[in-house]
């Protein structure tokens, strides 16, 4: 959708963008973030060609934007900026249709589709006769965004939108944000300087430093996988536990559990036990597929310890997906009291356990930091 080739960027002897390639894919929320002077801003502006590249080519659909006439590539690419840009001059309407009256759409059509852009941001139609004066910050905000959806763009570039918003109307925003492109689907270039929001609304981040992208990827890999020393102290060690959600079964499950096979006989599974130190083991067959558990209690408990494991073997009360975060799998375990859940791929084949142990020494790195206690 959007290609940044070879793109540089300088003042002078100052170059803010150095030899930058960037991709970004139809449909997807990408945010720019980086400390001051990074150069995320300039790499927004240059999409609609505010800014002009030294170098380099920037394409949209396969097409080069310097063969593009600036002001018709412009009114066909959304545009919101941090104090919303509104013409206080004009009323609410006046300002969401003044870009669709000058590509001269039908009126009717300006008409009906300004009422709906309300009710999408969630504003009462009765406001298209106020001016922007008359509206709350978070209000200003979101008819901004309405006129950016004005032509029905594909491509929707926002600069640091919510950052001036007070806490609670900046997570409203982001809330509506991320539910408005769930349903739209457009293409979101996001500039900010807070990870927080970036975790929260992005589908890819990219985080810059000097004029360089350090990383590239999804929030979930940029939290676990830093790939530079930068990233990992600018994202912060602990970060991962703002969005739980990210943390997932794969991420913290044993990956080797105890196992044994249905015909097993009872009392070689209960030396098993003895040996590996554990209370259970999970019953599989010769494809890995789970069958069920089996505790030392019901083989102690069992008159005849020649017979094969299946026979006091239970099946698991309930298994989670190697996808699924930690906020569900503590809800599992407290709400059914149990200790451990086996984890299952999409063919009910084990791929690993999560034990009360493995999830307690995992909730305990948002409290014990990674570089350890102090010296002696």
């Amino acid at each position: 959708m959007i290609q940044f080739i070879n793109v540089s960027k300088a003042y002078k002897e100052h170059n803010v963008i150095e030899n930058i390639n960037l991709e970004i894919n139809k449909g997807e929320l990408v945010v720019l973030i980086g400390p001051s002077g990074c150069g995320k801003t300039t790499i927004l502006k240059m999409i609609n060609r505010l800014i002009e590249p030294s170098d380099g080519q920037i394409k949209i659909n396969g097409t080069d934007i310097e063969a593009q006439d600036p002001i018709e590539l412009r009114r066909n690419i959304g545009y919101v900026i941090q104090q919303t840009g509104l013409f206080i001059h004009m009323t609410v309407r006046e300002n969401i249709e003044i870009i669709p009256r000058l590509a001269k759409m039908p009126v009717s059509e300006i008409v009906d589709r300004t009422v709906k852009l309300m009710e999408t941001v969630g504003l009462p139609e009765e406001f298209l006769d106020r001016y922007p004066n008359h509206l709350s910050g978070g209000q200003q905000q979101r008819v901004g965004v309405a006129r950016a959806f004005a032509m029905n763009p594909d491509i929707i570039l926002m600069d640091e939108p919510f950052s001036a918003l007070d806490p609670l109307t900046r997570s409203q925003l982001q809330d509506e944000l991320v539910s408005l492109q769930s349903k739209l689907h457009k293409t979101i270039v996001f500039v900010t300087h807070d990870m927080d929001e970036a975790v929260k609304i992005a589908d890819r981040i990219c985080i810059l430093q000097g004029g360089r992208i350090l990383q590239y990827d999804t929030p979930e890999n940029i939290l676990k996988n830093p790939a530079h020393g930068f990233v990992s102290e600018f994202v912060g060690s602990k970060r991962i536990w703002s969005s739980p959600q990210l943390i997932c079964a794969k991420d913290i499950m044993i990956t080797s559990p105890k196992t044994t096979y249905p015909y097993v006989p009872m009392f070689k599974g209960l030396e098993k036990m003895r040996i590996d130190k554990v209370d259970s083991l999970i019953v599989i067959d010769e494809d890995n597929h789970l069958l069920g558990i089996v505790r030392a209690r019901s083989i102690l408990n069992s008159a005849d310890k020649s017979l094969p494991v299946e026979t006091v073997m239970t099946p698991a009360r309930v298994t989670a997906d190697t996808e699924e975060n930690i906020v569900s799998l503590l809800e599992k375990i407290n709400g059914l009291n149990i200790s451990n859940i086996p984890v299952t791929d999409r063919d009910n084949r084990l791929a690993g356990l999560i034990t009360n142990s493995s999830l307690v020494t995992t909730m305990s790195h948002q409290f014990i930091g990674v570089k350890g206690g102090a010296g002696a």
